[in-house]
């Protein structure tokens, strides 16, 4: 068997813990049910430690230092509240760390509203994106414009976006 390919998940204070455990569980649980691993799973942040949730609930991290750029095959960012979304995108070192993985890593996403992560990180090329509610609100206090954005108005559902290699 080939070796697992590596799914970070990078978190911030304020995260939201669903987007966070929704999909390690599914990347966790499709190694159980094939009985072979396919994925790490590696949930990182800034500096590594405890990170408090926006649904108060810790979550222990490696950090970004700990796994380099070019070993990650794809990378997600949660969403969660807008002020964790911004200072995440700001920190000059997650900000050189995601780029250098977005552009060796084969794909990148977002969850719900972690896509303004990438559009502060100037990482949708462009690409239109789907959001509940909460995030079109968000949206026109981004205040990067680089995102283009519509809502969906049939159900509400959000969509990731990916770029594939």
């Amino acid at each position: 068997m080939s070796k697992p390919l590596t799914l970070a998940i990078l978190v911030f204070p304020g995260c939201q813990v669903l987007d966070v455990t929704g999909p390690a569980s599914v990347f966790e649980s499709s190694n159980d049910i094939s009985g072979q691993a396919h994925y790490t799973v590696h949930i990182l942040s800034a500096d590594g430690g405890a990170v408090r949730t926006n649904g108060a609930i810790g979550l222990m991290t490696k950090s970004i230092k700990e796994l380099p750029p070019r070993s990650i095959d794809t990378l997600l960012i949660p969403g969660g509240d807008e002020t964790g979304l911004q200072t995440l995108a700001a920190e000059e070192s997650v900000r050189e760390w995601v780029v250098q993985v977005s552009t060796n890593a084969r794909r990148y996403g977002s969850i719900c509203t972690g896509t303004f992560a990438l559009a502060y990180l100037d990482l949708l090329g462009g690409k239109r994106r789907v959001e509940g509610r909460r995030g079109w609100q968000a949206h026109g206090r981004a205040g990067r414009g680089r995102a283009t954005s519509r809502r969906h108005r049939d159900s509400g559902t959000e969509a990731m976006p990916f770029r594939r290699g």
